[in-house]
């Protein structure tokens, strides 16, 4: 791999070399997955505009250098994935001063145990309007005066306060979750001068209040999950907010929602709530996440008509018949409950498309035949069909389940299924599958392996 980087990196690339350049990089990026060192310099790279470097090598004695000089590069990405393992944390000896971009936009340098020191230069690059230095031990001594930026993230670095960013007027999003070192006396109100900021993110800060994130009343989106806030009183301060994430506060009383009536998103996972009274009043919303609130009673979601994506994972809930009325939903996770059966009136959801039902207790899928518009019935992001943890199954429903061929990629997987049922379920059902192979589209390479793992998992029973 070390031969390989330094010929990608340090490849002369005049007239001669121009198509052999253009097959190591396709429009302009590329990529080094595992970085192990060689030469340090990155020169003549003359077409290059986007560059990601990685270093995912753990056993490696010497400190890496690296150094860049291109007149194209927009975007550079650094991420030292050693920083991972703390046995094993070595420095990607990186130096602002050793980058020699003019016309750099994007650069990120997350997770490399980088230092105030090491950022000295970054005001020279005037073009330079998103930076994320997340994990690393610095501050805003230096980054308070790369005036150009717009984006900045700042997660976990460690720092007291954010005195000196005020002079950072053309801030539209601002990262700073994970920070959990500020002062006691910790002061928000440098925010006020940043008249452009859009989008705050201060999860896991231990933040008590938003007195004072309030009065930033141009934010559109405000993520504050996992503090110590136990009233938002104000928040009705916030009047152009779109997005809020308030998630993980299990004493929080969310009754001031009510006044928001321009949120299109909202997360109030794990908020150990019971009643939604606050919630019949966003009518705007199309984005809920409810997952983790037990006791949950979901009566007033029917109000919620514009809801596009709905997410009540371990919610205990036993039935979703109240929410007939949400006819506009494209997706739906109701994971992790107690459902026996799934309601008829999931077929009137014309645009619902993405049906996440795993971890219930469901046998009977019946209800799911007569709808057309389903894509996907999934477990997770792998777009699939699960019939996991049910107890006994008929070979009616499994059958049900197999022939609905508009579902892509289909998984099916059985857990807990004791070795009698699956000699009576499975007996003649090899014959069923293949036929469904042999109707899927190329295109479902998935579903043919679950397919096999399913025979893998038949044999174990003595099936052939």
């Amino acid at each position: 791999m070390t031969e390989q980087n330094q010929n990608a990196l340090n490849e002369e690339c005049d007239a001669k070399m121009t198509r052999k350049y253009k097959g190591k990089i396709k429009d302009g990026n590329l990529q080094i997955g595992d970085y192990r060192g060689g030469d340090p310099e990155v020169t003549n790279l003359r077409f290059l505009e986007k560059f990601d470097i990685q270093t995912l090598t753990l056993f490696i004695s010497n400190d890496l250098s690296v150094k860049f000089k291109s007149s194209t590069l927009k975007k550079l990405n650094v991420f030292n994935f050693r920083e991972y393992y703390q046995e094993y944390q070595q420095r990607l000896n990186l130096n602002v001063d050793d980058l020699e971009l003019e016309n750099l936009e994007v650069l990120d340098l997350q997770q490399n145990n980088l230092g105030n020191n090491q950022l000295n230069n970054l005001v020279k690059f005037k073009k330079l309007h998103t930076l994320d230095v997340s994990r690393n031990n610095v501050g805003l001594t230096i980054i308070h005066s790369v005036t150009s930026l717009t984006k900045l993230s700042m997660s976990k670095c460690k720092f007291k306060n954010i005195d000196l960013i005020s002079s950072l007027v053309n801030l539209k999003e601002l990262g700073l979750s994970f920070n959990r070192d500020f002062d006691r006396d910790f002061d928000l109100s440098p925010l006020y001068k940043l008249k452009s900021l859009t989008k705050l993110s201060m999860n896991d800060c231990e933040l008590k209040n938003i007195d004072q994130i309030v009065q930033l009343t141009n934010l559109d989106v405000l993520e504050v999950s996992q503090n110590q806030l136990k009233t938002i009183n104000q928040i009705y301060l916030l009047v152009n907010l779109k997005q809020l994430d308030i998630s993980w506060h299990k004493q929080i009383d969310i009754t001031p929602l009510k006044d928001l009536v321009g949120l299109i998103k909202l997360n109030i996972s794990g908020c150990g709530l019971i009643q939604l009274n606050a919630l019949k009043h966003l009518t705007n919303l199309q984005t809920l996440v409810l997952s983790s609130n037990p006791d949950i009673i979901i009566t007033e979601l029917q109000y919620l008509k514009n809801h596009k994506f709905l997410n009540l994972l371990y919610c205990n809930l036993v039935s979703v018949y109240v929410l007939r009325p949400l006819v506009n939903l494209e997706e739906l996770d109701i994971s992790g409950n107690e459902i026996l059966y799934l309601d008829s009136h999931l077929n009137e959801m014309k645009r619902l498309e993405t049906l996440r039902v795993e971890n219930n207790r469901i046998s009977d899928f019946s209800s799911l035949e007569k709808h057309s518009n389903y894509n996907n019935i999934d477990d997770d992001d792998r777009r699939c069909f699960n019939i996991s943890d049910q107890k006994d199954p008929s070979q009616k429903q499994l059958r049900k389940a197999i022939k609905m061929n508009n579902i892509e990629r289909p998984n099916i997987q059985l857990k807990e299924i004791p070795h009698k049922t699956l000699q009576t379920t499975f007996s003649n059902f090899k014959q069923e599958i293949n036929a469904a192979i042999s109707n899927a589209r190329q295109s479902q390479i998935q579903f043919t392996a679950n397919v096999v793992r399913l025979f893998q998992q038949l044999n174990q029973f003595g099936f052939e």
